[in-house]
């Protein structure tokens, strides 16, 4: 099958069982022949049925890899709330160490602009600069 016949994947398009797990062990390796051999394809050469599927599916590969960064990013990474509130628990605590509750409430402080530094800028005017 030349690379010009391959029909790319549109969306409400169904796909087979094998394609789906294709696509789902794609995913998880990022290579192309484990993947197609990890899908149940019998072919003489993995590589190349991989390739075709991956330029096949490109648009969904691409949509599925945005969901799972989503996914990924919504759920590991802590809100400033949520680093407020620790802060805030570990400077309350009568159970940590001073120095630890010393260091929660610096970074709250920083956090909320309790250590502005204020600095003096001057504008000297001078005509000593050689312009190119």
């Amino acid at each position: 099958m030349a690379m010009k016949d391959i029909k790319p994947y549109k969306v409400g398009d169904k796909l087979t069982p094998k394609q789906q797990m294709w696509i789902d062990e794609y995913i998880k390796c990022d290579n192309l022949a484990e993947a197609t051999i990890r899908a149940g394809y019998t072919c003489k050469n993995p590589r190349a049925m991989g390739y075709q599927n991956s330029i096949k599916f490109k648009e969904l590969l691409e949509a599925r890899r945005l969901e799972i960064n989503k996914s990924i990013n919504n759920n590991n990474i802590a809100s400033l709330e949520d680093i407020f509130e620790f802060w805030t628990r570990i400077f309350k605590s009568e159970r940590q160490e001073t120095k630890d509750r010393l260091k929660a409430s610096e970074l709250l402080a920083k956090a909320k602009g309790g250590f502005v530094e204020k600095r003096e800028v001057k504008v000297v005017d001078t005509d000593w600069f050689i312009e190119e």
